[in-house]
């Protein structure tokens, strides 16, 4: 049996096309929201992780967990109830259909699917078209290309081939896009900002 997987999100760290869960906040049926929760924390453990999850919304909540969670149906991460709960976030209608249902929780097996809930979140998600990861070899490269045009300590995250671009993040944190080209302009940015960008 698939597991469809519901609540998985962006990662600054690891750019994916996972929504973003700021993009998803909006308003709930007090029934529904209390069935949804209930729902989520009632959750068989799927999975555990040594390192434990954090807060999109950058809120100060540290109790994210570090495991995942199913009903035999759906797997979620162990915190999907805080975004809910503290953030208004919003799930897929065939997930909060379900979990009002308050099906039976049944042992969980099988593989996990995220198509589904990819997406349904699309409109949340950060459109990486033409960016891609660097392997190990080119990241070193750009790092020393960095280093010699006097921007150390970046961590390097995407890399567009086509334009020469690299998103980097600084060392305060701050994501950058840095053109590989002298005199190496950079832009400052969100990643809410970027579906936004131009390109010329």
């Amino acid at each position: 049996m698939t597991l469809e997987a519901v609540g998985f999100w962006f990662n600054e760290r690891a750019p994916s096309a996972y929504p973003r869960p700021q993009r998803l906040v909006g308003t709930w049926k007090r029934a529904a929201r209390t069935a949804v929760l209930a729902h989520l924390r009632a959750g068989a453990v799927f999975e555990s992780y040594r390192a434990r999850s954090h807060c999109r919304f950058a809120c100060g909540e540290t109790a994210m967990g570090h495991r995942d969670l199913t009903d035999g149906v759906f797997v979620w991460p162990e915190g999907l109830a805080h975004y809910i709960e503290a953030h208004s976030v919003t799930l897929p209608p065939r997930f909060v259909r379900h979990a009002v249902a308050t099906r039976p929780f049944v042992k969980p097996v099988g593989l996990i699917s995220d198509a589904a809930w990819l997406a349904w979140g699309r409109r949340a998600a950060v459109d990486l078209t033409g960016w891609e990861a660097p392997e190990h070899a080119l990241r070193q490269r750009l790092a020393a290309e960095l280093r010699s045009a006097g921007r150390p300590r970046t961590e390097i995250l995407l890399v567009h081939p086509g334009t020469r671009e690299v998103a980097v993040r600084l060392h305060s944190g701050a994501l950058v896009i840095v053109q590989l080209r002298p005199p190496f302009p950079l832009r400052t940015l969100t990643w809410d900002d970027w579906p936004r960008l131009k390109r010329s």
